[in-house]
């Protein structure tokens, strides 16, 4: 019986034992939660510094590895968010190595651009190559824009013809849109030190007139002051572009919302939305001379955003950007009219695959018959670059998209242009790191939107039903549309097969000496015609690579020619191309690597070649 009574008491104090763990370890869990749930309000608040101690804190007790990686890639965000890089760029990296497929494609990007911003390009294109033979980064044309950044950063030039200057009333605080009330132009800056990635809202705007004054070609500018009627929006209001119908009769405006019950920042599926935000409009009243309540533009989904209104056609359209349901990824161009008869706005349209990708476009603006808008999900060369194209009462016309080269787009987020006339224009650029956002001064020799000598195009029809990846050149588009394994380009006739380096076109001396042989065996035969077919390995668009791989091809027809071959040549050009796991696997093989350090452009070298074929 004593026997059974000792039992019984040593299993109740077990079991107390573990209910204390439990409870000391829930009672954890939910103050990690609530110092969390302290800091979500404090940086919606905008008490910033604040905020990211009590962060740091909720990480650092956090026991469960799951959930610290998360708290880790929440704070990265938040630091992107805030342009403090170096402290991003850290967390982003305690997120990956604990959870590496925690973190997006568009976090992998961001990462990338935290490092770069700092100038630590090494690390940030051992990133890039480390993750750019996957097929989630190879299809993403915002990793591609990335990796392009990494390349082009130190060899921009700039294009004959376009003379760019930053103004002389940027100052350190975020300059980031120019708007235009009765003829009169303005702008508009952000004094908050937030600054929203996608370049969708703007916390503590204040709208300025654009006077002479301000022009780049005056050395002294004088204080700005309020537009007299500005003053006047609702400060909940001013978060964004506002825009005006032409008879001023209406206006449209950015609300920023979020749940203010619940006042935390969420992370849903992957994507940080701390806030979302909202198009208002407001009728004038001819009586009182002044503007009614400000209501919805049109019923709008709770868990989307809306902004960067922009009226054409005398206010009866409006264009605007959204990431709604129905598009094709990330944020998208729309358009709306004005219901005369109803007196409501109609239902949005999307102005279609042309233009849109499955990135994001933003900051729609319409003159002279061009629409002249942003994306991230073009071809371009980092961040955001600006576009135009042909746009008319019926939308997007099909043919070409223009890309706005250097000195217009940079490696940076360039992302809003307002026409003055066909030559002249301002436009928004963050290129200048110490003062976030700044407007300059653009004057071209030739008209805005005239095609480029290397155009670019949206997606392709079955791309966009799928909401697929971009074809990035016309002329590729049988080639370029897929991946595809380098064992399928070796039938009968394959006479040789040379090697490039990373990102070249130039012969090496093995080649060199490879095709000096040939040739002189060609001498002793009767050949007819040769082809020459060019690939490119999966680091960098579509477009670039496309090119690439026929200048290798045409480096070694004109190798061959001087040396006196005289057939007839032709030359493919596939485009970058994707290694099969197998040809991956014996070049991880042929080598001994240390331990988490591989060379992936020694390992992809194989798709770096020309294969030259006898055509009988």
């Amino acid at each position: 019986m004593r026997k059974k009574k000792l039992k019984i008491l040593l299993s109740v104090a077990v079991l107390l034992f573990l209910m204390g763990g439990s409870m000391l370890s829930f009672a954890q869990d939910r103050k990690m939660r609530w110092i969390e749930r302290r800091a979500d309000r404090n940086f919606i608040r905008q008490k910033f510094n604040k905020a990211m101690s009590q962060y740091e804190a909720a990480a650092e007790y956090e026991e469960n590895l799951e959930f610290r990686a998360s708290l880790h890639l929440k704070i990265a965000r938040l630091y992107f968010m805030i342009r403090e890089y170096a402290q991003a760029s850290e967390h982003y990296r305690e997120a990956m190595e604990s959870y590496p497929d925690l973190l997006g494609t568009d976090d992998v990007c961001e990462y990338i651009d935290a490092l770069r911003f700092q100038g630590n390009n090494r690390q940030a294109e051992a990133i890039c190559l480390n993750k750019a033979y996957k097929d989630i980064y190879s299809r993403s044309q915002r990793f591609q824009n990335t990796l392009e950044a990494l390349v082009m950063q130190h060899s921009m030039q700039e294009e004959l013809g376009f003379s760019v200057r930053r103004l002389s009333l940027n100052t350190e605080h975020s300059e980031f849109w120019i708007g235009n009330y009765e003829e009169q132009p303005f702008y508009a800056i952000s004094y908050s030190k937030f600054n929203d990635p996608g370049k969708l809202f703007f916390h503590r705007t204040h709208y300025y007139a654009l006077n002479e004054t301000n022009d780049p070609q005056t050395a002294v500018c004088k204080p700005p002051k309020y537009n007299d009627y500005l003053r006047k929006i609702p400060v909940d209001l001013q978060n964004g572009p506002v825009a005006f119908s032409r008879d001023m009769s209406m206006m449209v405006t950015t609300v920023i919302e979020y749940d203010k019950k619940e006042a935390t920042v969420e992370m849903a599926d992957k994507k940080f939305r701390p806030f979302r935000t909202k198009l208002f409009y407001s009728i004038l009243q001819n009586k009182k001379k002044r503007f009614s309540r400000y209501v919805p533009i049109f019923s709008q989904e709770s868990t989307a955003s809306y902004a960067h209104p922009y009226f054409l056609d005398d206010g009866k359209s409006l264009l605007f950007t959204s990431d709604m349901p129905g598009g094709y990824g990330g944020f998208d161009l729309y358009i709306t009219h004005w219901d005369e008869e109803n007196q409501i706005w109609g239902t949005p349209r999307n102005l279609g695959s042309q233009v849109n990708t499955e990135g994001d476009e933003i900051f729609p603006v319409v003159y002279k018959e061009r629409l002249i808008f942003s994306s991230n999900g073009q071809p371009g060369f980092g961040g955001y670059d600006l576009f135009s194209v042909f746009f008319d009462q019926n939308g997007v016309i099909p043919g070409i998209i223009n890309h706005f080269p250097h000195p217009v787009n940079s490696v940076f987020n360039d992302y809003y242009m307002y026409p003055l006339d066909l030559r002249t224009a301002y436009f928004v650029s963050d290129r200048k790191m110490n003062t976030k956002d700044d407007l300059y001064y653009l004057h071209t020799m030739e008209d805005l939107g005239i095609q480029q000598e290397q155009p670019f195009y949206g997606m392709s029809e079955e791309n966009a039903i799928s909401g697929g990846a971009l074809l990035l050149n016309g002329a590729a588009e049988n080639v370029c549309s897929e991946t595809v394994a380098l064992k399928q380009y070796a039938p009968e006739g394959l006479l040789m097969t040379l090697y490039f380096d990373f990102d070249s076109d130039s012969l090496t001396s093995d080649a060199v000496r490879s095709l000096e042989h040939l040739a002189d065996v060609l001498s002793t035969y009767n050949f007819s015609e040769l082809r020459c077919d060019g690939f490119a390995d999966e680091v960098g668009n579509d477009s670039y690579n496309y090119i690439l791989s026929r200048r290798r091809a045409e480096q070694v027809i004109d190798f061959l020619k001087r040396y006196g071959v005289d057939v007839k040549f032709d030359i493919r050009a596939h485009g970058r191309i994707k290694l099969t796991p197998e040809e991956v696997k014996k070049e991880l093989e042929s080598k001994h690597w240390s331990e988490g350090i591989i060379d992936w452009k020694q390992i992809n070298r194989l798709a770096r070649r020309v294969e030259i074929y006898n055509i009988r």
